[in-house]
């Protein structure tokens, strides 16, 4: 009996000592986050060793927050479906010579990663996945599905495997020849074709139209500016949603617009605005999927860059000036990327019309912006004044590694160096925003801390526009997307009540605040401010703009 109790005991020690050893990897296809949005296959390699269960990531470049609590997830499925609970050290090493990382669209390679070495089975070459995960093994929805399955077909994979398509993603999809692509529910669907060859159940297509979900009318300011511009766009939309041949699909798309009319009577301007914004371009691009016309669509984007007229920056007008030069960034951005794609294949060609249809869509609505900036007048500003908010929003860049990734990070970089401060506040504010979303995320924020940042009225345009937003993506379950919002529907707030103070001070610019940005709350009471532009005072201003990312520079640190 002793004996059969130590051979027990070794065969158990040798088990874990197969289970906690051995390297996979797998070609993950990625898209750059910046202005290039190029794609690429980026290996990874994972490892087991012997440990306590803990896991590390080590990547050339660094990642996003995501990507640890994405292979925390995966390890999890992957032990669930192996029926292993390896107790094994995770090291996975990214190594890519791009500039950025980004963790969730990896989830469902890191699981079948994790589960081919804790099985023991071999990987194949031929396929290449994208999706997140989350705790069920569900291979959950991520962005640049398009772009990763043209750059798996260039590098020669033979299959792609997709989360479950949206509509939209499946008419762009479709149009993609020279490589199968099919989509998996769960990683055990994926599993399954990646060791069997069991071909996943195809997906029908789904045409139906999600309810909106119960909302009561926003009950902040009224925005009718930006009520005609989201009107502009949905016109816009309608155009193009009566020119496609296909009935089924018009009517869809013609209900979507029924229900921005919906939240255009409620007040949620923006929502339907950008919902309309999405619906035209996805409109616009299919009516062209089998003769992408690539120079025509250029000659219609430079004419709508050359065509716009700039008026007067003034004091009153300025939050317009902010959101039209914003999206004149973009558009510009939009074209010199894309501007250069004509030429290819079909498919690449109309990968071109698509991501040039944003850059019409951006410049037609900066033109709207920029009649109703026209329209408002007002006493003239210094662009000065916009400079200092611009440079406090630089200085507190520097406490976020990842935020140099950020494409609207960039853009506003860009609209700074060029002179175009109002441009620069906006998106520059906006990125901030996203990444103290981010990092809220990591510590649990959850609807309530939205409904405290949303808390309070508002009285400038972007200040109601995006909090009625955010209080719509809140409705819908997004909290993420509704956390970011709040924090730019407040900041925003915050600069126009700061811009509004300084009107009819001259001489009062706001300067950097330098290495006072980072005042104790205790030291930032001790000013009176605006009134003073020294640098301490300017620290105290800083708390007024922008409260909620000094309440966040210390959890950075």
């Amino acid at each position: 009996m002793k004996k059969l109790f130590f051979l027990l005991a070794i065969f158990l020690s040798l088990s874990y000592a197969t289970i906690c050893n051995g390297t996979a990897e797998m070609e993950l296809p990625a898209v750059s986050e910046g202005e290039e949005h190029t794609g690429e296959l980026v290996l990874v390699k994972m490892r087991l060793i012997e440990g306590e269960g803990d896991m590390y990531v080590g990547t050339v470049p660094p990642t996003d927050y995501s990507l640890q609590g994405s292979l925390d997830t995966a390890l999890t499925v992957a032990e669930t479906l192996a029926g292993e609970d390896a107790g094994c050290d995770v090291l996975l090493r990214i190594d890519d010579e791009s500039e950025y990382v980004q963790g969730p669209s990896g989830g469902a390679a890191f699981s079948i990663l994790a589960y081919f070495l804790l099985t023991g089975n071999e990987m194949r070459d031929d396929v290449a996945i994208t999706g997140a995960v989350n705790e069920e093994g569900i291979v959950m929805p991520v962005g640049g599905v398009y772009e990763k399955v043209l750059t798996a077909k260039s590098a020669g994979k033979e299959y792609f495997l997709t989360p479950v398509q949206s509509f939209e993603e499946k008419m762009m999809l479709e149009s993609i020849g020279g490589i199968t692509i099919y989509e998996v529910r769960d990683v055990e669907e994926a599993l399954g074709f990646l060791l069997e060859g069991e071909i996943p159940e195809k997906k029908p297509l789904n045409l139906t139209v999600e309810p909106l979900p119960e909302l009561a009318p926003y009950e902040g300011k009224d925005t009718p500016g930006f009520r005609r511009v989201s009107e502009g766009i949905m016109e816009r939309e309608d155009e193009a949603v009566r020119g496609i041949g296909d009935e089924q699909l018009k009517e869809y798309l013609l209900e979507k617009a029924a229900q921005q009319e919906e939240l255009i009577e409620k007040g949620y301007y923006y929502s339907a605005a950008n919902d309309a914004f999405l619906n035209y371009i996805l409109a616009d691009s299919i009516i062209q999927v089998n003769n992408p016309d690539v120079e025509g669509k250029k000659e219609e984007v430079s004419g709508c860059l050359e065509s716009v007229e700039r008026p007067v920056l003034s004091y009153e007008n300025s939050e317009w000036f902010m959101g039209a030069e914003a999206r004149i960034k973009r558009a510009e951005n939009q074209m010199e990327v894309y501007g250069d794609l004509g030429g290819g294949t079909k498919e690449e060609n109309y990968f071109a019309v698509y991501q040039l249809d944003y850059a019409l869509a951006w410049c037609q609505a900066a033109k709207d912006m920029y009649g109703i900036a026209e329209e408002t007048g007002g006493s003239p500003m210094d662009t000065n004044v916009l400079r200092g908010h611009a440079d406090i929003l630089i200085n507190i860049s520097g406490n976020y590694s990842e935020i140099e990734n950020s494409e609207n990070y960039q853009n506003g970089m860009e609209l700074y160096d060029e002179g175009r401060y109002a441009g620069a506040v906006y998106e520059l504010a906006y990125a901030l925003s996203f990444e103290n979303k981010n990092l809220a995320l990591i510590t649990g924020a959850n609807e309530s801390d939205v409904e405290d940042i949303n808390e309070g009225g508002r009285e400038s345009l972007w200040g109601n526009v995006f909090k009625a937003h955010s209080q719509y993506l809140l409705e819908t379950g997004d909290v993420g997307s509704a956390y970011g919002v709040a924090v730019f529907a407040r900041e925003m707030e915050g600069i126009a009540q700061a811009i509004e103070e300084e009107k009819g001070e001259p001489g009062i610019i706001v300067e950097l605040p330098g290495q006072d940005a980072n005042a104790t709350a205790e030291e930032e009471q001790e000013c009176v401010c605006p009134e003073c532009p020294e640098p301490a005072c300017a620290a105290g201003y800083l708390l007024l703009i922008l409260p909620l990312f000094i309440k966040n520079l210390v959890q950075k640190k």
